[in-house]
């Protein structure tokens, strides 16, 4: 059985060339990545999952979930794994006027940092937009705070 590739069309990432899209294939590796969290229900199974094939992932957070589940939070960071920011409310980027998902943004970073104050491993500057999709507008103000688009 082959292994199965998403691969992302060229006129694609010709059009967004600031995002990142993929990495290099040089490397035999894989990058874990997952949505939505921290929630009781799945990220503590998954913490033990990667934990007991010696992985790391990252965790692209969203900031309310944060707020709710701090101690799950920590327990991504303590565990060794980085941290994006999928926005404070998971709000779809094409449904969202530019300050108010920019907003958005920057309440997630609060409640992260808030909640890892003296951690400086993560730059925190990871960021992957609900359901894939913002504007161009919004991916280039992203950037110009600092952010990687994934």
């Amino acid at each position: 059985m082959k292994p199965y590739l998403v691969k992302t069309p060229k006129l694609v990432t010709w059009i967004f060339p600031h995002r990142v899209w993929a990495f290099s294939r040089k490397e035999p590796k894989v990058y874990l990545t997952f949505d939505d969290g921290p929630i009781p229900e799945i990220t503590p199974w998954v913490l033990d999952m990667l934990q007991k094939h010696d992985a790391r992932a990252t965790f692209f957070c969203i900031g309310d979930n944060i707020r709710k589940h701090p101690g799950i939070f920590k327990d991504v960071i303590q565990h060794g794994h980085a941290i994006g920011n999928h926005t404070y409310h998971h709000v779809k980027g094409t449904e969202t006027g530019l300050q108010k998902y920019i907003d958005d943004v920057a309440l997630c970073d609060y409640e992260m940092l808030k909640q890892v104050q003296h951690d400086t491993k993560n730059n925190y500057k990871l960021f992957r937009p609900p359901y894939g999709k913002m504007k161009a507008k919004q991916a280039v103000s992203l950037r110009k705070k600092g952010y990687q688009l994934i």
